[in-house]
């Protein structure tokens, strides 16, 4: 057992897996994450029960401004006292909605809210009749009054926390009982400034002196005892049996709700009620003051509340979050220990792999060679990372060892396709001049005829040889060493496909291609040329034609009529052409042509690309850069046009005896004879020595 854990680096990877995650899993995540979640959770719903206190402390005023505003227009103090303390209340009204706005509140409550900031909104209007009918005002600054005590108590309910529950509730019962005394003050003030109390109202007097017994009985209920102390010291003493005296007088005296006779006097007047307002007002004002101090008490205390209980949680949290800390610090040092290991181990892996998959097989591939003795993997435990590193050796050593072996079958199908192709260009070549002889002599127009088709076929051979070259990675043996002009290029392109009559080739601008490159893009057109033709009706023309664009780079057009292609096929073949230049494997034997133009093209840094028509047909667009067709002085142009001409002319007078009849007249289009035209003076011509176009065989 003690050598096992010794040499734990010989462990199987699930056991080191193990040992690096059971504390942090054990201790961590067992213990420290449910327990932080748990008191975070918490904290978060004493925070939103804090919001809830402050909404309520930002209630409890607006409830207090239209309670003055009834007492004012119960005693009739006139409309500037009423004034000013609208003003007040419009003032806390707008410091509750503040407070609703930074607060999140259920949909029972926002409910509630918004029924009471409509009815609040209809204050004006009641402030305006408050002098017509008082009883009925005083009525609806009840009900609206009611209504805010209704939103108090469902916002109440909303402290889930049994501890802030009952304090939120007593609170609750403070302020109704308050509300009733309040009631009750204005209701009297009401009769006293008319000298006599209606039935209605001493009923509605003893209604309300019921109602604030029974709110005081569940305010006993709910209160903790420190609370019922503090409300029994404040609602006790004179004030408030003065105020209980003078209520029970105001009830007591009897009542008339005699019809006013005729002169305006009712016809049996009572005597005034036995109270002075100014005695009425200041024993309830005391009562209420001192109900004011319990409010005050209650809403410290569940303030108090939320807060250590917020507190609490926080510390509860934190003490968790240290234990988990420390348990990750265990578990990181465990981890460590064996981590740094395992990450030896991988890094020494994947320098072997990657040292292996970009240096080693590449090169062996690139030149064919290499000895099939192999680096091992430094990683020489025998737990699964070491048997994956032998693993890795065995494929190493099979990988080279196909790599050479198919390096040197590609090597001799490279070899076996290059002197092919170097073969029958020779005999090409010596067909080509055997033709020229033939033609030299020849005077039967139909005969000559036939024998340009055999040249035409025979050039058409060596460049199908040529295409072998390039897919073989070899190199043409053709080049030129001096500028060739555009359209002579356009012109040889056009002659080395096999419907060469359908070709309609425009006038190029004034550019010359440089030596090097002339005869690449010569095959490289001649191969779009041919796509063009076979994918599109005999009956059509296929154009090609060039222009300089911005950058002085030339942009050839090759344009058909034919059948088109779909998007993602255009795509497929496009992508094809830009990786042919990289040497990614292709269906050759379904575009070879394709293939040689990518290859042609990746050759000499030229860009080619395939779009669709806007009616039918497919355009195939060569962008060559400036370097390598510059454009050409007009000096050197004359000149060069002129010389050519005279090579021509020159070729044709040798090569054709004097009685030889003519051959047929051209049509306007590319004709045996008008596309040999570029042929026969460049590339025969040129042959014999003439000095503007040398060529290297």
């Amino acid at each position: 057992m003690f050598n096992a854990l010794v040499n734990w680096r010989n462990w199987r990877l699930p056991v080191k897996l193990a040992a690096v995650l059971i504390v942090p899993v054990t201790i961590a995540v067992g213990s420290g994450v449910l327990q932080i979640n748990s008191q975070i959770d918490r904290a978060e719903t004493y925070a939103a029960l804090q919001r809830l206190v402050k909404v309520r402390a930002a209630l409890i005023p607006v409830i207090e401004g239209v309670q003055a505003e009834r007492r004012i227009v119960a005693e009739g103090a006139g409309p500037e006292i009423l004034s000013e303390q609208s003003k007040r209340t419009d003032d806390a009204r707008a410091v509750l909605r503040d407070q609703i706005g930074k607060t999140s509140l259920s949909e029972v409550v926002t409910a509630r809210l918004s029924d009471v900031q409509n009815r609040i909104g209809d204050l004006t209007v009641l402030r305006d009749r408050s002098s017509n009918d008082i009883p009925a005002v005083i009525k609806i600054y009840t009900e609206l009054t009611d209504s805010l005590l209704d939103v108090d108590e469902v916002m109440a309910s909303e402290f889930g926390d049994a501890a802030l529950l009952r304090t939120a509730m007593g609170l609750h019962h403070v302020v109704h009982v308050r509300d009733q005394v309040l009631y009750q003050q204005a209701v009297v003030l009401s009769g006293l400034t008319r000298g006599q109390l209606t039935n209605a109202e001493v009923r509605a007097l003893v209604e309300s002196n019921v109602k604030l017994g029974y709110i005081a009985d569940e305010f006993a209920a709910l209160a903790t005892p420190d609370q019922m102390k503090v409300y029994g010291k404040n609602f006790s003493g004179p004030d408030i049996e003065a105020q209980r005296t003078m209520l029970a007088a105001a009830v007591l005296h009897p009542t008339s709700d005699a019809p006013n006779t005729g002169n305006g006097t009712n016809a049996a007047r009572p005597r005034p009620l036995p109270i002075a307002a100014a005695d009425w007002s200041r024993a309830t004002d005391a009562v209420v003051t001192s109900m004011g101090s319990v409010v005050t008490g209650l809403q410290d205390d569940l303030r108090a509340t939320a807060d250590r209980l917020r507190d609490e949680s926080s510390d509860a949290a934190g003490t968790a979050s240290a234990i988990l800390f420390a348990s990750l610090i265990l578990a990181a040092t465990i981890g460590f220990v064996v981590g740094r290991y395992l990450l030896r181990s991988l890094n020494a892996l994947r320098r072997s792999a990657l040292d292996v998959a970009w240096d080693t097989l590449p090169e062996m591939v690139a030149t064919g060679r290499g000895s099939t003795e192999i680096e091992p993997v430094p990683v020489h435990t025998t737990e699964e990372f070491g048997q994956v590193a032998r693993a890795f050796d065995a494929v190493h050593q099979q990988a080279v060892k196909s790599v050479i072996e198919q390096a040197g079958m590609r090597a001799n199908m490279r070899n076996i396709f290059v002197n092919l192709s170097r073969r029958s260009q020779s005999l090409v070549e010596r067909q080509l001049k055997l033709m020229e002889e033939l033609e030299k002599y020849e005077e039967d127009p139909d005969q000559l005829a036939n024998l340009f088709k055999l040249d035409h076929l025979a050039t058409r051979m060596r460049r199908n040889n040529e295409n072998l070259m390039v897919l073989s990675g070899g190199d043409v043996a053709r080049r030129f060493h001096k500028p060739i002009p555009l359209t002579d290029v356009l012109r040889a392109a056009a002659a080395e496909i096999e419907q060469y009559q359908r070709v309609m080739v425009h006038t190029a601008p004034n550019a010359e291609v440089v030596g090097y490159v002339a005869s690449d893009l010569v095959r490289l057109l001649a191969e779009l040329l041919d796509n063009a033709t076979a994918f599109s009706p005999p009956h059509t023309q296929v154009s090609i034609s060039a222009s300089i664009e911005a950058g002085d780079i030339v942009q050839i057009d090759v344009v058909d009529q034919g059948i088109g292609i779909d998007p993602e096929a255009l795509e497929g073949v496009n992508q094809r052409l830009a990786a042919a230049g990289e040497g990614v494997d292709v269906q050759v034997f379904r575009e070879m042509g394709l293939f040689v133009v990518g290859r042609l093209a990746a050759r000499h840094q030229i860009v080619v690309r395939l779009d669709a028509q806007q009616g039918a047909g497919t355009r195939a667009i060569v962008l060559v850069p400036a370097e390598l067709a510059p454009r050409r002085q007009e000096s050197w142009e004359s000149f060069r046009g002129e010389t050519i001409e005279r090579q021509q002319a020159s070729w044709f007078q040798q090569t054709r005896p004097a009685t030889a009849p003519q051959p047929p007249p051209a049509p306007a289009r590319q004709t045996p004879e008008s596309a040999r035209g570029f042929l026969d003076a460049f590339q025969r011509g040129v042959q014999r020595g003439l000095p503007e176009n040398q060529e290297s065989r």
